[in-house]
């Protein structure tokens, strides 16, 4: 413990030190970088960071304002510096090295060298130096075996392996997986969730509600008590290590965990939970305009770190220096948010929340959609599309959807799906985060596959096809179904192997309300439909007014009253006209 303050207080005060050194010329990144390299015979420096990162501001300050160290660079290097956050692309190329990454490329494009997390100046000399006396190549890691154009579904034995290795993975003491860090994933926790349930009809699956009550009670410690939100995740497998990072993915996965929760085992702290990290959403994270910011760093400033900032109270915290927020507003982040708040709107009636997914819903759409019809990142133009910011606006829009019954969210939902056939899919299978760009080099050139993104598109994609009835959704579903199923061969991927190809081998829960939009009857069973306890739902509102359903599969008789029905394989239940009554019937038709 003496050891680690004292390199801590060293490093603050080299930072102080070189407080008067100017920092790099740090360049834009661009293809043109490449032309410039080789004009001067340079190799590229590039160095990924984030907004949040504390030791990526840890590097800037000690590292990169070192004197020897920017005498060697501007020997041979152009160095550039890039937000992950505002570059998906390059961010996913990199994303399993961690922030900092440090990257050096030739001038065609080829890695040299790359290296993950905080490097101090006599270490990072030595590697630059390293690099100009002997470059060698080192290529790109692309997880996954072959691609068999004819597998659409993960094998029996597969299947087995893989839950297997989650449950062997599980932390029976403190909840959690893995032997390392502490957060929450949102594929592991809702399969987990997922297999927990129903246990009256299974008993098989009473493993699984501990693993996920013991890893939930454990993720509620990495709660802030007093703003609400989740930190990034513990180094410490009792949950008690925090960093106090707050980033939107994270508060998705959670709110959507703590939700599906609630729903299936009706606990307060997993509501209270999920109410905890929405608050924090909507009193810090939200723009005057209704959007939602990035994220919220670590520290309040290199002499204020988390662990002491945040264990002050509300008052003490307003008075001084607060950890930055990053302002900067993207499509994903955004589509992450909505689609979180909606799910909680669903579960608890607020309609603050939902104002404010809708909110920032129309703001994304009026300002970041490009001319191709995709999501850019963080302006509206082609160059910046990217299949998470589609993809996240899309589950957004089908989540609205959910929330509210309005068709414009299906139909929105429904061209965006179409979209990411068209930009990102590679007809081997899986879909690419996006093309690269004309005049790319080198691994630069090679297009990137991300692998939760490949999960969610599964996942939308064959919503779309029982949404909408359309055989391309499923083709398309299929496709990436083809390249999850090559990555689970590696033990890859696992849960959301398993999520993807458990909804592609069965209908999804399938529930239609019949009666009038504004009849307050049909309203209270829509209420009760919404919350039905799976992300796997097709839920309708048949207002006869508004005209036939988008995938008019079922006939519904006309009633003198509003009722609800469950339907699946090709059979309805007889309607019901009590709210209390629609779970008992889409459960004893939901195939699980």
């Amino acid at each position: 413990m003496l050891r680690s303050l004292l390199a801590s207080l060293m490093l603050i005060l080299a930072a102080g030190a070189r407080a008067e050194t100017p920092s790099l010329d740090w360049q834009k990144w661009d293809n043109t970088l490449f032309d410039r390299a080789a004009r001067e015979d340079r190799y590229i420096l590039l160095h990924m960071a984030a907004v949040w990162c504390h030791w990526c501001h840890v590097m800037e300050r000690t590292t990169y304002r070192d004197p020897a160290i920017q005498k060697r660079i501007a020997e041979k290097f152009i160095p550039v510096r890039v937000d992950q956050d505002a570059d998906p692309a390059l961010s996913y190329r990199y994303e399993s090295w961690g922030w900092p990454a440090t990257i050096m490329l030739d001038k065609d494009g080829n890695e040299i060298f790359k290296r993950r997390g905080y490097l101090p100046p006599e270490l990072f000399g030595k590697l630059l130096t390293a690099v100009i006396e002997d470059p060698s190549a080192l290529p790109s890691y692309q997880p996954g075996a072959a691609i068999d154009s004819n597998a659409v579904a993960l094998s029996d034995a597969r299947r087995k392996r893989g839950e297997a290795l989650v449950l062997e993975s599980f932390d029976p003491v403190n909840g959690g997986f893995g032997d390392t860090h502490r957060f929450v994933h949102g594929d592991t926790v809702e399969w987990v969730l997922e297999r927990s349930r129903p246990l009256q009809r299974n008993p098989d699956n009473a493993p699984w509600l501990d693993v996920a009550a013991r890893t939930l009670a454990g993720a509620r410690r990495l709660i802030d008590p007093v703003w609400g939100g989740m930190f990034q995740y513990s180094d410490k497998l009792d949950w008690s290590g925090a960093h106090f990072e707050k980033l939107l993915n994270i508060q998705r996965d959670a709110i959507r965990s703590y939700v599906l929760a609630w729903q299936i085992g009706h606990d307060p702290a997993d509501h209270a939970a999920a109410r905890a990290i929405a608050r924090w959403l909507m009193e810090f994270m939200r723009s005057p305009d209704g959007a939602f910011y990035t994220s919220q760093d670590a520290d309040a400033g290199p002499a204020l770190h988390g662990d002491a900032f945040y264990a002050r109270g509300d008052a003490e915290r307003r008075a001084g220096p607060q950890p930055p927020i990053d302002r900067n507003v993207y499509a994903r982040e955004n589509g992450w948010a909505i689609a979180s708040l909606a799910a909680l709107y669903d579960v608890t009636g607020e309609h603050a929340l939902l104002d404010a997914a809708i909110s920032a819903f129309d703001w994304i759409v009026a300002r970041r959609r490009a001319p191709n019809g995709g999501f850019g990142h963080g302006r509206a133009a082609d160059d910046d599309t990217h299949l998470g910011d589609t993809l996240a606006v899309a589950e957004a829009a089908l989540a609205l959807y959910r929330s509210t019954a309005e068709r414009r969210y299906l139909a929105l939902a429904t061209e965006l799906g179409e979209i990411i056939v068209r930009d990102h899919s590679d007809p081997a299978g899986g879909y690419f985060v996006r093309r690269p760009e004309p005049g790319a080099k080198g691994v630069l050139a090679k297009p990137v596959k991300q692998i939760d993104e490949n999960v969610a598109a599964v996942r939308l994609l064959n919503l779309l096809a029982r949404h909408t009835a359309r055989p391309a959704f499923r083709e398309a579903a299929e496709r990436g179904m083809r390249y999850l199923i090559a990555l689970a061969e590696d033990d890859l991927v696992v849960p959301g192997a398993l999520l993807a190809d458990r909804e592609l081998g069965r209908e999804p829960a399938h529930v239609t309300i019949v009666g009038a939009k504004d009849d307050p009857e049909a309203q209270a069973l829509y209420a009760a439909a919404r919350t039905y306890p799976t992300r796997y739902l097709r839920i309708e509102w048949l207002d006869r007014r508004e005209g036939p359903l988008p995938a008019s599969d079922v006939e519904y008789p006309e009633l003198p009253q509003a009722a609800a029905f469950a339907c699946a394989n090709g059979a309805c239940s007889i309607p019901v006209f009590s709210p209390d009554e629609v779970h008992g019937i889409v459960a004893r038709v939901d195939d699980r």
